[in-house]
């Protein structure tokens, strides 16, 4: 098997896991299906949410699904009856990893796009029944659109846990961003006061026009990049090493 990546082999490898894994989309679509024909019966999304019952749908079950599903993405690469299977697999690390995280992203989120709008079509024809109507979902719904990069960002660091955790990789990968966002939080406030009480002793003024608000419009930029691409790149690429020395060391 040759070490440089081959196209015709990740295509292959990636509609192995879709085959692999459509009995549980099956399942997940059916209950999805049933939530969304009888939610909007009970329930007055629109009311309180604001952005429209089968928005609300579509970006829950988006972040749902989504998470647990990328959380086992590589189960069989630490399942003890597995892990030889996933290790004989002829393909690269490189490839297997694209394969996941194609499969929990583009798939994932196109799917659910297009079973959303389908639900949306089958829910507003219950309307003859006498239910209240709601707004028609489309794949191209602006709003859907601008939380899917949001939906990436979290996808990615669950893809890290998947691929680094042996076992309870939900939860392990829950727990380390907690603990990770109190000690930056923690860290922050501490900067944040440091650099209060040194502004305030020099007599900074805050009233829009000082020079110091110029980086810090600089530093958001900044955040934002790495929010949005570094921050995604940063855990596929780390989630690639971790697949890829499991590879070498035959998964011990």
């Amino acid at each position: 098997m040759s070490d440089s990546f081959d196209v015709n082999r990740f295509v292959l490898l990636t509609r192995g896991d879709l085959v692999r894994n459509y009995r549980a989309v099956l399942i997940v679509s059916a209950v999805l299906a049933l939530l969304t024909v009888l939610g909007p019966a009970g329930l007055a999304y629109t009311s309180y949410t604001g952005i429209g019952f089968y928005r609300f749908f579509f970006i829950g079950a988006m972040f749902a699904w989504g998470t647990i599903a990328t959380s086992l993405a590589f189960r069989d690469m630490h399942g003890r009856l597995t892990n030889a299977q996933f290790l004989l697999l002829p393909a690269t690390a490189l490839e297997k990893t694209l394969a996941r995280l194609i499969v929990s992203t583009v798939f994932l989120v196109v799917y659910l796009l297009l079973l959303t709008s389908v639900l949306s079509l089958i829910g507003e024809a219950l309307e003859l029944t006498g239910r209240s109507s709601n707004e028609w979902f489309s794949p191209f719904d602006r709003v859907a659109w601008l939380v899917i990069p949001h939906y990436l960002v979290v996808q990615s660091v669950f893809f890290l846990g998947a691929a680094w955790f042996r076992k309870m990789h939900y939860v392990k990968t829950l727990l380390s961003v907690a603990l990770l966002i109190t000690g930056l939080s923690v860290v922050s406030a501490v900067l944040g006061w440091l650099g209060w009480q040194t502004w305030n002793g020099a007599g900074v003024n805050f009233d829009g026009s000082d020079s110091f608000f110029v980086p810090m419009r600089w530093l958001g930029e900044i955040l934002k990049i790495a929010y949005y691409a570094g921050l995604p790149l940063f855990c596929w690429y780390v989630a690639w090493l971790r697949v890829k020395e499991t590879q070498v060391s035959h998964g011990v």
